[in-house]
């Protein structure tokens, strides 16, 4: 999951955006926002809301000979500090690393020519963000399954400098903005190649069968292990290309009894199923997650 998603279109739209005399092609940006996020070096600070928690960061990432590297340090509560190398890319044991698998807030990156049928996009119009001209873009989901996103991209190089998450009332449930940030002024690794970032399909063959799932999400991720106590578990991640909704499934046995919850955007859900603890986990409306506890079901032999 990078950093900045942003915006449901609604009535309340009332922010005070200038027109412009010709708009951009969202599409065409939000391909360039791809690729910047991933080649340009950049640092700065910014600030993240969930629901009523506010919290600073500092990010610095870098690019050089197709090598990515990215620092994360809190400025608020805690001192903390992560570190991605080559995000999206194979570390030494052959495994794939995907920075929207690492639980930390970080800027936005998807394909967008994947989101059709899912999400329509427009220009709202620009803004100013940290100091930086920016063209502010919508992400419209075309039901209640998942968020609308609004996101600020800077005229020069795409990147997303601010990021909103609204429900279908457009009310915010998150959001994520630059207040400093500086560029390097060498903009030509814009252009570089990068690895995809998308994990292809896994071969699932298990017993386990997920039946109506909201339009336009599919499985990316399947692993088997193993929980804290030592009891097997599966997990899966569903994505609709922009939403990531992680399911796993314990026996009811070995398991914890899971609460409702959530914090801003993302909720948490559990149930039983066939004598097993399954807990979906998101940033997805309530009913979204109900959606997926509802579509599990276990093939029982000679179905």
């Amino acid at each position: 999951m990078r950093f900045l998603q942003s915006l449901l279109l609604s009535a309340a739209l009332l922010l005070p955006l200038s027109s412009f005399a010709q708009s951009p092609d969202p599409l065409s940006m939000l391909k360039r926002m791809q690729q910047s996020v991933r080649t340009l070096t950049y640092e700065g600070d910014f600030v993240y809301q969930f629901g009523d928690v506010l919290n600073a960061m500092h990010i610095a990432h870098s690019w050089q000979d197709g090598y990515e590297r990215e620092q994360l340090t809190t400025l608020t509560g805690v001192e903390r500090e992560i570190v991605r190398q080559n995000p999206g890319q194979t570390d030494s044991t052959g495994t794939r690393v995907s920075r929207r698998l690492l639980k930390a807030p970080t800027l936005m990156t998807f394909p967008p020519q994947n989101l059709d049928g899912v999400y329509n996009f427009k220009v709202l119009g620009n803004d100013r963000v940290a100091a930086r001209e920016t063209t502010v873009i919508a992400v419209l989901p075309v039901d209640d399954f998942r968020y609308g996103h609004r996101l600020y991209l800077d005229n020069e190089t795409a990147l997303p400098l601010r990021r909103e998450v609204l429900d279908k009332r457009g009310k915010p449930v998150s959001q994520q903005m630059f207040t400093a940030i500086t560029i390097s002024a060498d903009a030509a690794t814009a252009d570089a190649p990068v690895t995809d970032d998308s994990e292809e399909e896994p071969k699932y063959q298990g017993a386990w069968r997920f039946i109506d799932l909201p339009k336009g999400f599919v499985m990316k991720v399947y692993t088997q292990g193993r929980t804290n106590n030592g009891h097997a578990s599966d997990h899966f991640v569903f994505s609709d290309g922009i939403v990531r909704i992680s399911l796993f499934i314990e026996d009811k046995s070995t398991a914890k009894l899971g609460r409702r919850s959530s914090a801003g955007p993302v909720g948490i859900l559990g149930t039983e199923v066939d004598g097993h603890r399954i807990t979906i986990v998101g940033e997805a409306p309530v009913e979204t997650l109900k959606r997926f506890l509802k579509s599990v079901h276990l093939q029982q032999e000679g179905e």
